[in-house]
């Protein structure tokens, strides 16, 4: 087992990354139930893949002649909302066995009761880091529970990234400007619920009820694009690339050179002598004019639409 200074170790743990208990239905499979009262008999940890849920929220899976049971408040130490069943069975579990019925062939098991014997360790080690003078990074893993967002103007806007730190029940929370390097415009469609990711604890925060939560950031594990080799050999003032829009603004609009994905270009709107409209997610041809990877600064003209049909049926329902 991972030693508690081990952070990454810990989190490969909790979060599933060793070997796991898959449903193995062969009933010839006999004496089961004597391996799993060694476990309840040491105290180790396993790894559960469960394959069904209940009308209660229960989760179940079958190895050999024996049953492999959690009731739904040993999940997270509480009862969830059972719309997230589906969510809740698709997750791997770090569990400990905490009964077992010889007659029935039944093992129950919890993944609270790991977590919660776990989590004191996991938090003491964090801490004791975070006090060094001469600090060093404290890299972890973490689940993504929730993605954050509020309403701005009408419409919902990302603010940040909720994870379960370690897999143990500790909560972290990325920023959105910590995402990553460079500027993150909108969170959903590059994380969800259930990914892993490796982050930085940058510190510990107290919250206004009176729990805390840990500051993250992943960008600093990230290769910034403004430095990377790839940017300097292939793009200079001159080339024409393919630019998809990504949001307008008065004066200008920022944009994506294919191949680009985490860079935004700064764009200008067509002269008045080029009769195209710039709409958000379609794709021009412009050319660079301006390059500065020091101020990360890279500035594109566009000259041609490249999204004609979409472009036409944006102006007609506008006409409409």
């Amino acid at each position: 087992m991972s030693k508690v200074g081990d952070l990454l170790g810990l989190s490969g743990l909790f979060l599933g990354k060793q070997e796991t208990i898959q449903a193995s239905p062969d009933v010839e499979k006999e004496g089961k139930i004597g391996e799993y009262l060694k476990y309840l008999e040491s105290g180790d940890y396993l790894t559960v893949a469960f394959t069904k849920v209940d009308a209660e929220g229960n989760l179940t899976v079958i190895d050999g002649d024996t049953t492999l049971f959690m009731p739904m408040d040993q999940i997270n130490g509480k009862p969830y909302d059972l719309r997230f069943k589906a969510q809740k069975l698709s997750d791997i579990y770090c569990v400990k066995v905490i009964e077992v019925d010889e007659s029935g062939k039944r093992v129950f098991v919890s993944h609270q009761a790991a977590r919660a014997e776990k989590q004191p360790e996991i938090v003491t080690e964090i801490d004791r880091r975070l006090n060094l003078k001469r600090k060093s990074p404290i890299r972890i893993k973490g689940k993504v529970v929730k993605i954050q967002s509020k309403e701005e103007q009408g419409e919902l806007t990302d603010t940040g990234v909720w994870l379960d730190l370690g897999g143990v029940g500790l909560l972290g929370y990325i920023h959105i400007s910590n995402w990553k390097p460079t500027y993150t415009q909108e969170l959903r469609g590059q994380v969800k619920y259930g990914d892993i990711v490796e982050v930085i604890i940058q510190e510990k925060k107290l919250r206004s009820n009176q729990t805390y939560h840990y500051v993250c950031s992943r960008k600093e594990l990230m290769e910034d694009p403004w430095e990377s080799k790839e940017l300097n050999e292939k793009y200079h003032v001159g080339d024409i690339v393919r630019i998809r829009c990504l949001s307008l603004h008065s004066n200008h609009w920022f944009g994506e050179i294919n191949g680009l994905e985490d860079i935004q270009v700064f764009t200008e709107y067509p002269s008045n002598n080029r009769n195209f409209p710039i709409i958000a997610g379609a794709e021009y041809m412009g050319k660079i004019y301006h390059m500065d990877t020091k101020e990360r600064s890279l500035k594109a003209r566009v000259f041609k639409a490249l999204t004609l049909e979409r472009l036409q049926e944006e102006n007609i329902k506008q006409v409409e």
